[in-house]
């Protein structure tokens, strides 16, 4: 993708496309378009015992920042973490990683992802969110599109069953 031109934005709280995904939910706050293609902020909410599968980017690296709850962040050789509120992880493309909501109340993160465009991804792998309401399972169907399209934004999940 090729971004000329960057102009200010301003988004307010409760505003951005909210996707469901992985049975949590996703709120896309910045776009590769809005940045210039320098990156796609992502604000991920996930319910306890909830979060994606390990999985690894080809194309981005990624900055996980703990806004709110308790994560078990793996990323790749440096193991574990055990996250709170304010712990940042830095996942360089390539690397398996993957963050769990391991607290007993829905946590938030904040994922910034470099160079941007893999929104695209969230958009094609899940499904617009409608109302406030908790996500659903992740489903065979999800799992497909999932499958297809991490063949065109460079996303690999390695273990389902995480």
């Amino acid at each position: 993708m090729k971004f000329d031109v960057t102009k200010p934005f301003n988004l307010e709280p409760q505003a951005g496309e909210k996707i469901w995904i992985t049975g949590d939910t996703v709120v896309i706050r910045a776009t590769a378009a809005e940045t210039g293609g320098a990156y796609t902020m992502i604000e991920a909410i996930a319910s306890p015992g909830n979060g994606p599968p390990p999985h690894l980017h080809k194309n981005e690296d990624e900055t996980l920042y703990v806004l709110d709850g308790d994560f078990e962040i793996l990323n790749g050789d440096k193991g574990l973490l055990k996250a709170k509120r304010g712990a940042v992880a830095f996942v360089p493309k390539g690397t398996v990683h993957r963050f769990r909501c391991t607290g007993d109340r829905t946590g938030r993160l904040l994922l910034v992802y470099t160079p941007g465009g893999i929104e695209g991804f969230f958009r094609e792998s899940g499904r617009p969110a409608v109302g406030d309401g908790p996500a659903p399972p992740l489903d065979s169907e999800e799992i497909a599109r999932t499958e297809k399209a991490g063949l065109r934004y460079g996303l690999e999940v390695v273990d389902w069953a995480h």
